[in-house]
């Protein structure tokens, strides 16, 4: 959208002003789809002019949470009685009675602010940011802030699913495009990528958990969701009951059993220790190995031997160790290749994700 502030107004109000759509950059939608596309795509500097109605208090509260800066017009055909409208208009919120006012004062009015609101520069400043717990958090005044801070950057998170035991993890990334219930209970996720996972979902997934993780900085908090509902094209959850830290940073596939990914691991004191990985991302590999002698936070040289007989050498850093069956141990290493080679260990995992939903897609139960 540029730096045009963009009108967003109901096909109601836009009919009884007579706006035909190109006298300004504009957007004219049913009340319910102009809520929904402006909280996903609105900018800051945008104009929203809506109907007067009940609870329209909450809706400038979620655009206002969003990031939206813009005046709000409440356009209403008749006078109304608010008590507070100097907090009101200290917020930006318009109120204007068509009773009073013609078509064409209103449309001058709306085009002035268009114009001004091309003028206004939005400043970075960072809110206060909310930090991560160091233990997991159980409360929602804790998680809930997290969450409007997602919604509020647009920022993408991942989310992982396993619809059958016999069947590889599907990763997959989406939008959350609205906090909704009387206090902010439920999360809406929408723009899912792939585009087909709310289907596969629907077919294969009922009433599987979601897992997921968004990386902020250097935080990264990983967090379940129950489903409640999953139609159009969405997914509604219910906000996580806690929030914990999530190592890992990102995109994860698992390898096809038939065409494993090998690494082979140097330490210092023993031979080569060779073992298929369970998982593989571009930031690392997680596998189980018979070997307990790595240690957390040693580097050691590898190769990691991907199934297109390319094999990448760089340095391993073990991050994570843990007790596995059998006195095995689970191992998480994080991987540094030059930088020429990331190339082809993404690739892999996005080809490797291609086969994933290729599997799912042609289930039968």
């Amino acid at each position: 959208m540029g730096d045009a502030a963009v009108v967003w107004i109901t096909r109601e109000n836009a009919g009884d002003l007579g706006l035909r759509g190109n006298e300004f950059p504009v957007r004219i939608l049913d009340i319910k789809s102009l809520i929904l596309e402006l909280l996903k795509e609105g900018s800051p500097k945008d104009i929203v002019v809506l109907p007067f109605f009940r609870n329209f208090g909450e809706v400038v509260g979620h655009i206002r949470d969003r990031g939206i800066l813009g005046p709000i017009i409440i356009y209403t055909t008749s006078k109304i009685m608010q008590m507070n409208l100097m907090d009101y208009a200290a917020q930006g919120i318009i109120f204007l009675d068509s009773s009073r006012l013609d078509r064409l004062m209103v449309l001058g009015f709306i085009t002035f602010l268009q114009k001004q609101q091309e003028l206004v520069t939005i400043p970075e400043t960072p809110g206060k940011k909310t930090r991560l717990p160091d233990k997991p958090a159980h409360d929602p005044e804790i998680i809930r802030p997290l969450f409007r801070r997602i919604l509020r950057h647009r920022a993408k998170i991942l989310l992982t699913c396993q619809f059958r035991e016999d069947l590889p993890t599907l990763t997959v990334t989406c939008d959350i495009i609205q906090m909704v219930g009387e206090i902010e209970t439920k999360l809406v996720l929408d723009n899912f990528s792939p585009e087909e996972f709310v289907g596969l979902y629907n077919q294969f997934g009922r009433g599987k958990m979601l897992s997921g993780f968004f990386t902020e900085d250097e935080e990264t908090m990983g967090f379940d969701f129950a489903v409640d509902s999953c139609r159009m094209g969405k997914i509604t959850v219910f906000l996580p009951g806690r929030i914990y830290f999530q190592k890992r940073k990102f995109f994860r596939v698992e390898p096809d059993p038939k065409e494993p990914v090998v690494i082979h691991v140097l330490p210092k004191t023993h031979q080569t220790v060779s073992a298929p990985v369970r998982d593989v991302s571009e930031g690392g590999v997680g596998l189980v190995s018979p070997y307990t002698g790595l240690e957390k936070s040693q580097v050691c040289p590898v190769a990691l031997a991907l199934p297109s007989n390319r094999t990448l050498l760089g340095t391993g850093e073990v991050m994570f160790k843990g007790n596995g069956n059998d006195g095995s141990c689970n191992y998480g290493i994080s991987l540094k290749f030059h930088p020429s080679d990331y190339q082809y260990l993404q690739h892999y995992v996005f080809k490797r994700q291609a086969g994933i939903l290729a599997a799912i897609r042609n289930l039968e139960l």
